[in-house]
């Protein structure tokens, strides 16, 4: 008997409905949740393919260079294929220190803590719910579609790495940079036939029922700067100076919790917010 509650769905979309109970607004706190995670990763990211370049280029200009002229038997042709190996054997570590920085190994044996910006946002808890049952070895198995149109199911510990929140979404640093647990890199589209709705109430999930997300967070910004030992000393009757100097603040409170950091122009009605707080506070 065929179940009609089963849906076949984009991995992506399945994902935004464990995080909202408007699917739009799921996916857009997947492209934020990813953009932060990208954020976290990008500089190893772009060191390590610095690194493979540089590597792969010394492999290429050496090894093969080296192997002709062992061959031809030319003198101390051994000496350049020697230089040649420990090229190729260097771009092979490179490679196998970014699957073992994902999976904790060169198999991927056990789940890794999954590499979020914030790994208390709502959002990011849902979803690692949603991959709590994709790590488990059981019939639900997410699934792509080869160019032939053959489906093929993708093992469980695919979803056991560090950046496994690359599977749901669109592009990003975090989603180039994602390798399986064999072979290279993997950027396949994946998909899930399953009951949505059991499945979320199976993993305990709490989709958000709110609007839009915020983009910025000045609420806590804000909360968090009013105590601030440079903000409580601050001289009131200097008001441009201060204004810069909170902005300043604001802007090192979005960086150290790597959240998109606004304009100047947005945060200085939040500067003066909080200019007009200390000054009510010290006047009471």
């Amino acid at each position: 008997m065929v179940d009609d509650r089963k849906e076949v769905l984009p991995l992506r979309i399945v994902a935004a409905r464990f995080i909202s109970t408007d699917e739009q607004v799921g996916l857009l706190e997947l492209d934020r949740i990813a953009a932060d995670a990208s954020r976290v990763i990008q500089k190893r990211y772009w060191l390590l393919w610095l690194a493979l370049v540089a590597t792969a280029f010394a492999t290429l200009i050496t090894l093969i260079p080296g192997i002709i002229l062992t061959l031809s038997e030319t003198p101390s042709a051994d000496i350049v294929l020697i230089i040649g190996l420990v090229c190729f054997v260097l771009t092979m570590t490179m490679f196998a220190s970014w699957r073992v920085f994902q999976y904790g190994g060169m198999k991927a044996s056990a789940q890794q803590v999954a590499l979020y910006a914030n790994a208390d946002d709502p959002a990011a808890r849902n979803l690692e719910r949603l991959f709590s049952l994709l790590q488990r070895e059981s019939p639900l198995r997410a699934f792509y579609w080869t160019k032939n149109g053959t489906r093929r199911d993708v093992d469980h510990r695919y979803f056991f790495g560090k950046l496994r929140a690359a599977h749901v979404t669109r592009d990003g640093a975090i989603r180039s940079a994602l390798v399986g647990p064999v072979g290279f890199w993997f950027d396949r589209e994946l998909f899930l036939e399953a009951d949505i709705d059991g499945l979320i109430a199976d993993a305990k999930a709490e989709p958000s029922r709110r609007g839009a997300p915020k983009q910025y967070d000045h609420t806590n910004a804000i909360i968090a700067l009013i105590d601030h030992p440079k903000v409580r000393a601050l001289d009131i009757t200097k008001k441009r100076g201060n204004q810069r100097e909170i902005i300043e603040l604001l802007e090192d409170w979005y960086r150290s919790r790597r959240l998109k950091v606004p304009s100047e122009t947005q945060l200085a009605p939040y500067a003066n917010q909080i200019l007009e707080t200390i000054a009510k506070n010290r006047s009471s």
